[in-house]
């Protein structure tokens, strides 16, 4: 099976027909679910990649920082990936030929993996090597922000 083919199987799929026939009210929570998903996963990663930088809360150490936004990224990402879904679903041949579509799934994988591995590891020392923390808060909040903006140009190409 290509993936064009997946795709259209996605979107002929009785959970995008369950979707579709919902009230348009669904699809403006569905958004508005995303949005506060980002904002939850943003303003934490954010946070402690500024800490990272040097910038902001200083006092704080980086491990209790880190562990004190770690349930709301997470929370975030549930969010996202729940109400992408949502979003996605009905409307999947569109974003198939997106090539945002595409960039947006790339940076993901990406920053997600930076996320669990280097992230991570940053954050478990309270003194962290300054050019390997400052090296990954840029890199983490390059990859998070290039998602939000290919997402945001998503929307306008389709």
């Amino acid at each position: 099976m290509s993936i064009q083919a997946l795709f259209d199987s996605i979107q002929h799929s009785a959970l995008s027909t369950s979707i579709t026939r919902l009230d348009h009210l669904f699809g403006a929570l569905a958004q508005l679910a995303h949005i506060t998903g980002l904002i939850f996963l943003l303003s934490s990663i954010v946070l402690v990649n500024l800490r990272l930088l040097g910038f902001g809360l200083t006092q704080q150490p980086v491990t209790k920082l880190a562990r004190s936004t770690t349930r709301f990224i997470w929370l975030g990402f549930a969010l996202l990936a729940i109400s992408g879904l949502f979003i996605f679903v009905p409307a999947a041949n569109i974003y198939y030929v997106n090539p945002f579509f595409w960039i947006k799934a790339q940076l993901l994988v990406m920053a997600v993996i930076v996320q669990l591995t280097l992230y991570r590891w940053v954050t478990t020392t309270n003194t962290p090597n300054p050019i390997l923390a400052k090296s990954t808060a840029v890199l983490s909040l390059s990859l998070w922000f290039s998602i939000g903006i290919s997402g945001r140009i998503i929307g306008f190409l389709n």
